[in-house]
Formats: structure tokens, sequence, C-alpha cells
């Protein structure tokens, strides 16, 4: 598994996870996409593919944690 922690076994779209079941892949596309935020349970909503990225290979595509506001 290459997650620092197991996904959680709850789901909110049916049955519960099972890990048993569960087959990772390497990324082989790379694509950029836009969203309207991320959920509590850090799944994307309201995603619209824009384009297939080739400029960058999969190990550099980082989650983007935007800044907490300043404080004035």
């Amino acid at each position: 598994m290459p997650l620092a922690e197991p996904p959680p076994r709850d789901s909110r779209f049916g049955s519960p996870l099972k890990l048993s079941k569960v087959h990772w892949v390497k990324p082989e596309l790379i694509v950029e996409v836009t969203y309207l935020t991320w959920t509590e349970d850090n799944l994307l909503r309201q995603v619209s593919y824009q384009s297939q990225r080739e400029d960058k290979p999969a190990r550099q595509v980082v989650r983007l944690v935007p800044h907490p506001p300043r404080r004035r």
C-alpha cells in the first residue's frame, strides 16, 4: 500500500471498503482538473477535466494546500 495511513473503511458511496479487494495502480496519465472544493473526507467536489499534462512526471504532482488567511 503506497499510503502512510490506510483509507477509511466506511464509505458514503455504498458498502464499506474491503482492503483485500483494493487494487493499487501506478499513475500513467496526468490530467489537469478544476474543482469547487475539497470535502471533509478529502474528496473533490464539482470536478471538471481540463486537459492531459505531459510536462511533469507523476511523482512531481502533489495536492495543493491553500495558505491560511493572513491576520491583520
